[in-house]
């Protein structure tokens, strides 16, 4: 199999993996504790922990683990994941998943009862359905019997180096990576749960999304994703179809920096709420993803059902696509035309400057169209484009000038906010923070069940920290031949034995 990667693989190590792909390849390689499929439920069929038990007070959860094996016939035990714990404990701030689930503060130890039994001590009581699935799921034994003589410093310095990764549990085995050109993965022989399909699964490295569409086309590429501006150009295609995958728990939003002065409007949450109104996400859906997208309001999308309240999933939001209520709204915080019909108030024009890639066709259509939908209102937009980098390193150096950005996020399995929206919380890149919002998140993460959620969630929608955006759906475009690639990518997991060709072995993917 042969698919196109987001970018380039530099991690085959879970403690080191910082984005998406290079989670992605480490999974391929360790298998998790917790396997959180896309619809954020526990799969037990491809989890090492066979059973989880947790006490009355939340805070001890005993795990037992599978059967299960290295690719070198040793046992995968409890003092293999005792000591993945151990390696992300001594990380500290360093691991790439600081925080996120607790990790690691939150836990007082894990220990190992038995060969196949490991305790986990909290330091105080929690939403076991939380910490599951955004804490536990970060935990993949790593072999302790071939890398505990090694230091942290050695592990770091071989992260990228398939030679080193020949004791693996995982469905796949690296066999080769050129930088800049593509990761050779193949089955291990040993993998304990369901076998994959073919013989070599090779992800490749393109840049340029017309550039994958064409090697799909060509035949040197089994399937990629499409950008939306491209779909009419690669629909009907001969020996190709397109695959509309099941839905991943993310949305796009645009940030607002409360920070600067310049912009303290945005501070105003009947003005948040009005550029919420305002905007038409049922028009942007059909006109720039043809369709394929989800209206979103709030801090978890629509596709998230199980998770959204259910006075959400009526779809009983504070804010939706209203322009007089915009107005009225507007009018209210004390804002009145002034000159070409611009909003301004106390001499201050209610104008602002949004930050997009310059890579993303779609994006640039979107926010076009939302320029365009909030000049009507009397909000005048700026266009400034910057590559994806140069973006990051605007949005984290201080001082921080910039005004609003144009941005995404993938949520954890179980989608509170205590990194998005939190005081202080590394995603929360304009500096929001309300202490009810902070309240509110906190309930979510300590109360067992979801009524902590259902109040977070109702609560964001009414505060649009930031602005939430109307999200495409995804498509990949595929050769015939290929199969399942639907299952191959459970959110940020990927399960190769769902991937099949009706001939030949080899596939090279994007996944």
């Amino acid at each position: 199999m042969v698919a196109e990667a987001n970018n380039d693989i530099s991690s085959f190590n879970p403690l080191y993996a910082n984005d998406l792909g290079d989670s992605r390849a480490a999974q391929l390689l360790f298998q998790p504790l917790v396997w959180v499929d896309r619809y954020g439920k526990v799969e037990n069929a491809r989890s090492l922990a066979a059973k989880i038990e947790v006490s009355t007070d939340t805070t001890r959860y005993t795990i037992t683990l599978r059967n299960w094996h290295w690719s070198d016939g040793v046992p995968v035990t409890a003092a293999d994941v005792v000591y993945d714990w151990q390696m992300i404990a001594r990380l500290g701030m360093n691991y790439p998943d600081y925080g996120s689930g607790g990790i690691p503060t939150l836990i007082r130890s894990i220990t190992a009862l038995d060969p196949t039994h490991v305790q986990v001590l909290l330091t105080r009581p929690v939403n076991p359905l939380w910490f599951i699935d955004n804490g536990l799921s970060q935990i993949a034994p790593l072999p302790s019997h071939a890398w505990s003589a090694l230091s942290l410093a050695r592990l770091y310095q071989m992260q990228s180096n398939p030679r080193f990764f020949t004791v693996v549990d995982g469905p796949m085995r690296i066999q080769r990576l050129d930088v800049g050109m593509d990761a050779v993965f193949v089955p291990n022989p040993h993998y304990d749960g369901p076998k994959p399909h073919f013989q070599r699964l090779v992800l490749t490295f393109v840049h340029g999304d017309g550039a994958a569409l064409q090697q799909v086309e060509a035949g040197s590429l089994d399937f990629a994703p499409v950008p939306m501006e491209l779909y009419g150009a690669v629909r009907h295609l001969p020996g190709l179809h397109l695959e509309l995958l099941s839905p991943v728990s993310y949305w796009y939003y645009m940030s607002l920096n409360l920070q600067n002065p310049h912009v303290a409007f945005f501070r105003d949450v009947r003005v948040r709420e009005a550029i919420q109104d305002a905007l038409d996400q049922k028009a942007i859906i059909e006109l720039v993803y043809h369709g394929f997208g989800n209206e979103v309001y709030t801090a978890i999308p629509p596709v998230d059902a199980n998770m959204l309240a259910p006075s959400l999933v009526k779809g009983d939001y504070p804010v939706g696509y209203n322009p007089a209520k915009a107005r009225a709204l507007l009018g209210a915080a004390g804002y009145a035309p002034g000159q070409q019909g611009i909003l301004e108030k106390q001499g201050q024009k209610l104008e602002f400057t949004v930050l997009m890639t310059s890579d993303s066709g779609e994006e640039a259509e979107m926010v076009v169209m939302m320029q365009a939908q909030l000049r009507e209102i009397g909000i005048q937009v700026k266009l400034q484009e910057v590559d994806f980098g140069e973006m990051m390193e605007v949005l984290q150096n201080e001082p921080q000038h910039w005004e609003a950005a144009q941005l995404g996020t993938v949520l954890n399995p179980y989608p509170s906010g205590e990194e998005i929206f939190a005081t202080g919380a590394g995603e929360n890149n304009g500096g929001y923070s309300d202490p009810k919002m902070d309240r509110l998140i906190e309930a979510s993460t300590d109360k067992p069940g979801l009524a902590g959620l259902y109040d977070y969630e109702i609560y964001a929608a009414a505060q649009q920290p930031v602005i939430f955006l109307a999200t495409e759906k995804h498509l990949d475009l595929v050769s015939d031949r290929i199969h399942g690639v639907d299952g191959f990518s459970d959110g940020g997991l990927l399960a190769p034995d769902a991937l099949y060709c009706t001939r030949g072995g080899e596939s090279g993917v994007s996944p």
